[in-house]
């Protein structure tokens, strides 16, 4: 697994930030069982409250089956947004999200399911917290 860990347009973030990032990133991946796959993963750390416009805390987009960039707002519970989004990296990677959000564990979904309803959404918001907690175990 690659990691990288840069603000918004390529800048440096500070080296002690970058190292607890990519701590938390390789925890998350072993807690989800994908730290043994060969992915990139770009982390934009973002020193705002919002990633897209006021929209959202952390997105994730995968470019393909393997790389993956993850956005984080710095400004609120970023290391849970950031579980969050690694829990996508999972689904994403192990083939149980597609990239087109329509289909979930070969199951076809529409667009017009609430954002809260979706399966995905469910399943990254029950699992972040408990990322959180085992990482901050040690």
């Amino acid at each position: 697994m690659n990691i990288s860990v840069t603000g918004p347009r390529g800048a440096d973030v500070d080296i002690g930030l970058t190292a607890y990032t990519m701590l938390a990133i390789k925890s998350f991946a072993k807690q989800l069982g994908i730290s043994r796959l060969k992915t990139d993963i770009v982390v934009r750390i973002h020193r705002s409250l919002t990633v897209d416009r006021g929209q959202s805390e952390g997105l994730c987009e995968a470019l393909d089956n393997r790389t993956f960039i993850i956005d984080v707002a710095l400004f609120g519970n970023w290391l849970s947004t950031l579980a969050h989004e690694m829990v996508h990296v999972k689904q994403f990677a192990k083939g149980e999200l597609d990239p087109a959000l329509s289909r979930w564990k070969s199951n076809k979904y529409c667009d017009k399911i609430e954002y809260w309803d979706q399966p995905w959404e469910k399943e990254a918001r029950r699992l972040q917290h408990k990322l959180v907690l085992e990482f901050e175990k040690v």
